[in-house]
């Protein structure tokens, strides 16, 4: 009613200021000018009410695939939630679980996947657990969304089972800050995963292969996190164990396409410095101390399932 409104008026006002009493009786050239004006505003009338309907229509097309899609994610989320809860006969399947956990990261629910996981991850890979790869793969998963908080469970998890993992196998450590790193976590996040990152290392093998793992992965929290502190206490870190990697006579350690080699770590070891915070400086102290006796007792890479990959971590 509007739009037929607003053509009526286009179209009738141009006519009544022109042919009106304020004008006289008006004259054939008036009219026919009066009339050419009203068929251009009438015109361009129609197709700007054509535009703006055609817009409202798209907007609401648009609305309602946006809720569709919602709901079609919801619902994947309820079934896949169903996968990971317990049926009248025991506990959910360990693939089952990792089913259900692996379909909520990929529908964008990581965060709810994370929580799931705080009652199914264990060193007990019995009915109602799943293993550490599935684990990784969903703790991977938040830390790359965009929830600081299912970030914050996920590095909490990482740490609390972290000497369950083993530091040569590339399945037990989130790929996300394997080398690399996620400058905008939150304090608490980083200082859980660093935490994780030695606690995973002074329990597996003392093997040239995990140190060398260790290295590249602090060496990359220490290159991509602007913050001094981090730096600090990473450069520290790698202090720790730097005076070892040189007893093996290596001085490159390729990470996917990158390079990190010895004069790098020995750059980012020089950046150490103690945190203004005196506890924490002092558990960082302790953990550096930690992984310079696990460095220490380093020997060289045994031939295992999977030592050939350390090569290149």
């Amino acid at each position: 009613m509007t739009s037929i409104a607003i053509v009526v008026i286009v179209a009738v006002l141009p006519a009544v200021l022109l042919l009106g009493p304020f004008f006289g009786s008006g004259s054939t050239s008036r009219l026919a000018a009066v009339l050419t004006f009203t068929g251009v505003l009438v015109g361009a009338s129609v197709s700007l009410i054509g535009y703006v309907l055609n817009h409202r229509t798209e907007r609401r097309l648009g609305q309602e695939q946006e809720e569709q899609r919602r709901q079609l994610r919801l619902d994947a989320a309820m079934r896949a939630g169903q996968l990971v809860s317990p049926t009248e006969s025991g506990p959910a399947h360990p693939a089952a679980l990792a089913s259900g956990l692996l379909a909520l990261t990929k529908l964008d629910y990581a965060d709810l996947a994370v929580a799931l996981l705080v009652d199914l991850w264990s060193d007990d890979e019995s009915e109602g657990k799943i293993s550490d790869e599935t684990a990784i793969l969903v703790i991977d998963a938040a830390l790359r969304s965009t929830s600081s908080s299912a970030q914050l469970v996920a590095a909490e998890l990482l740490c609390r089972n972290a000497e369950s993992l083993d530091a040569c196998q590339s399945l037990h450590w989130p790929s996300s800050v394997d080398g690399c790193w996620i400058p905008s976590f939150s304090p608490r996040t980083k200082l859980l995963i660093v935490e994780a990152l030695v606690r995973m290392t002074k329990t597996s093998p003392a093997e040239e292969g995990a140190l060398r793992s260790v290295a590249v992965r602090l060496y990359g929290i220490w290159r991509d996190d602007p913050d001094e502190r981090v730096k600090g206490c990473i450069g520290k870190l790698i202090g720790k164990i730097v005076e070892r990697l040189r007893d093996f006579h290596y001085r490159d350690f390729v990470h996917g396409s990158q390079m990190v080699t010895i004069d790098d770590l020995d750059r980012a070891a020089r950046s150490a410095s103690e945190n203004p915070d005196g506890y924490l400086a002092k558990l960082s102290d302790g953990l550096g101390e930690h992984l310079c006796e696990w460095a220490a007792s380093c020997r060289p890479q045994p031939l295992r399932p999977g030592a050939l990959s350390t090569a290149a971590m």
